[in-house]
């Protein structure tokens, strides 16, 4: 699958990051469904379910491909951290999984070592939940 093609068919996004303990953030969107799942575990009262708008929804279609997350994960995967992230003193880890329309899955993550465009991906998620995307 082509990149343009590999961003225009993501049907579900699930990204994570965790610090010790498994505390961290996860946020899912359901581009088909048109819905974010948020889950806070540093404050349980913080998880929620809401319709994607269609701001946001516009929001990440267009963005999302400026991040390069796709290509990031296919390094990582292939071995490239090194060329791919940025050894961070972050004690933490990041998760994310890419489904397609066609049912097939994209997974990657790392402890410690953030992809170099990070920031883009953090931003965006920051832009739609509209909560904060860092370990404590």
């Amino acid at each position: 699958m082509d990149i343009t093609a590999a961003y225009d068919n993501i049907a579900v996004l699930e990204v994570g990051i965790t610090a010790f303990g498994n505390e961290g953030y996860a946020v899912k969107y359901d581009f088909v469904k048109k819905v974010i799942l948020w889950r806070d575990s540093y404050m349980w009262n913080n998880n929620f379910t809401r319709s994607l708008n269609d701001s946001d929804y516009k929001t990440l279609k267009e963005e999302l491909p400026k991040s390069g997350m796709i290509e990031w994960m296919r390094g990582y995967n292939s071995g490239l951290a090194d060329e791919f992230g940025d050894k961070s003193s972050i004690a933490g880890e990041w998760k994310i999984t890419v489904e397609y329309n066609d049912g097939t899955k994209l997974t990657a993550g790392a402890q410690e070592h953030f992809p170099k465009k990070w920031k883009l991906l953090k931003s965006l998620i920051e832009k739609t939940t509209g909560c904060s995307f860092i370990l404590r």
